[in-house]
């Protein structure tokens, strides 16, 4: 397998787009706080930012976690007290803000590693890394609709299964 080589810099560039400096300021403060820096994009729109930044896995853990407790709830038949429900989304909320900016880093250094041992020139991963980075609102329209389809449809299809 050969492995392209393109400069660490130009390649994250390439990858997030416009708001590079940001992110490069945000994960070179991370570097000195374990790993942490915070982001009010991350904690206030969780799972949106995640789509918007293209980390579509990411976002099914998340689905899967607040999933998770409406199907339990159909399943047992008992309702879980928003004593539960709400501090388990807080912490969702606040480990993304704290750390969000570090998972987007390890999912662009994940994206750009992949894409070098793929291409065999420079320019096609160049070419992959812009259409595979950046931002997506179709992935924000499709977050929406998949939270639409677990608070809407989810427990009534869990209590089907009864």
């Amino acid at each position: 397998m050969m492995t392209t080589t393109l400069d660490e810099d130009v390649a994250l560039g390439t990858f997030v787009g416009t708001h590079f400096a940001y992110y490069h300021r945000q994960w070179r403060a991370a570097a000195q706080h374990s790993g942490m820096s915070w982001n009010w994009a991350a904690f206030l729109f969780g799972p949106f930012w995640l789509a918007y930044r293209r980390m579509y896995w990411q976002v099914g853990v998340f689905a899967v976690a607040i999933s998770a407790l409406p199907v339990a709830e159909a399943l047992l038949d008992r309702h879980v007290p928003h004593l539960v429900s709400l501090p388990m989304l807080y912490a969702i909320a606040v480990v993304l803000g704290m750390y969000g900016n570090q998972f987007y880093k390890w999912h662009a250094d994940a994206t750009i590693r992949r894409l070098r041992d793929y291409h065999w020139s420079a320019d096609t991963v160049t070419d992959s890394l812009a259409r595979c980075g950046g931002t997506s609102w179709t992935g924000v329209a499709g977050m929406t609709a998949l939270l639409f389809m677990v608070v809407v449809s989810l427990r009534p299809l869990a209590r089907l299964a009864v």
